[in-house]
């Protein structure tokens, strides 16, 4: 398991081009690697980002501090 910041960095995204493909704002990103909660159709965007930036399949659980309303 990783951190949602650990991911991100891994899959080469700032979090403004996170942000872009996931289609959410730039704040909710910042919220989510703080580990503060956000809605969850927003953090499966966000994962969802990574996973296909790193070519592979990432469930919201395996996200260690991502935290869901």
């Amino acid at each position: 398991m990783a951190t949602l910041h650990e991911l991100r960095i891994e899959a080469g995204l700032s979090i403004n081009r996170l942000a872009q493909l996931a289609d959410v704002d730039r704040n909710t990103v910042t919220r989510a690697e703080e580990g503060r909660p956000i809605q969850e159709v927003k953090a499966y965007a966000i994962v969802q980002a990574i996973a296909r930036q790193l070519g592979r399949s990432i469930k919201l659980s395996e996200v260690d501090d991502l935290q869901v309303l």
